[in-house]
């Protein structure tokens, strides 16, 4: 199974993901991601609605290629669309 690390960015500042985590392919890397950020904007928008806002999901696979990007920001009402990346 492939590995895929998930890094938080807002273009100046990025935090790592050096452990990383095993998907079956990428697709299933990209319904998790979405899934967190998803829980994240959620529950960030208790705090601040702002936050979030200008903050990016990178997914990388194994060999540091990146395979998608994934916004936060506020949570989408009555939504299901996905990012294309």
């Amino acid at each position: 199974m492939p590995k895929f690390y998930f890094q938080l960015t807002d273009g100046l500042t990025k935090i790592t993901d050096s452990g990383g985590q095993f998907f079956a392919d990428a697709a299933a890397a990209r319904e998790h991601a979405s899934a967190c950020t998803a829980a994240f904007s959620r529950r960030a928008a208790q705090f601040n609605g702002n936050a979030g806002l200008y903050w990016s999901v990178q997914v990388v696979d194994e060999n540091g290629h990146q395979v998608f990007t994934l916004q936060l920001g506020p949570p989408q009402r009555g939504s299901n669309s996905r990012s294309s990346g």
